[in-house]
């Protein structure tokens, strides 16, 4: 009796083989090495083959392009940069007043991660929205809830002015003219009205 084989859908998408997990592994792995000491637009494929140990053409079979690599390698830094947010000497440190911006974008993991987000709102790129809540968001939640002890419907909003408004100066902040001092008492005032907000829930809770 023949067997009839149904076709796979075009969308479907396709089994990884190991080694091309690993070949994608290394290639990601290198130009997170490589942005440390070279901006975006140096980086070639050809720097990225001989770092990594593969071929050139295995970024366009790979990934789609050089963007598609890009895209691979700010989701990766977005992982590390959650567990650096979630270790027990999180970078964050809501609670300490301060240096805020000095101190999360002189994490290396953080000033690559703006480099190549620099580099990418810039191009031409499909929609890529993640269709579940990004690592990055999740994590500065979790810190807000662990530092503060804020739950509810604040937590993503505080998440997201404090996100936005790091990611807004540091992308834009010399070309609108605010200052890293300017910076600093914007996120000391958003983590004040943090404070706020978690007596505001204690009382109401006590009431």
């Amino acid at each position: 009796m023949a067997v009839t084989r149904v076709p796979e859908r075009a969308d479907a998408p396709r089994r990884r083989l190991p080694i091309q997990v690993a070949n994608e592994a290394k290639m990601i792995a290198a130009t997170i090495d490589l942005l440390a000491d070279h901006p975006v637009d140096e980086i070639t494929s050809r720097m990225i083959a001989q770092a990594s140990g593969t071929a050139t053409n295995y970024i366009s079979r790979y990934f789609g392009g050089r963007d598609g690599l890009l895209l691979a390698v700010a989701a990766e830094l977005s992982q590390r940069i959650s567990a650096l947010i979630r270790s027990e000497d999180s970078l964050i440190e809501f609670d300490r007043p301060g240096a805020y911006m000095s101190r999360i974008l002189g994490v290396p993991e953080v000033a690559m991660w703006f480099k190549v987000y620099r580099y990418l709102s810039g191009r031409s790129l499909p929609d890529v929205r993640p269709h579940t809540k990004p690592a990055v968001v999740a994590s500065v939640e979790d810190a807000i809830t662990l530092i503060f002890g804020l739950e509810g419907e604040y937590v993503p909003i505080c998440a997201n002015i404090f996100i936005t408004y790091i990611m807004g100066h540091a992308a834009f902040g010399p070309f609108i003219g605010t200052t890293d001092e300017q910076a600093e008492a914007a996120l000391a005032a958003m983590a004040s009205i943090v404070g706020l907000l978690v007596a505001q829930s204690r009382a109401a809770a006590q009431a």
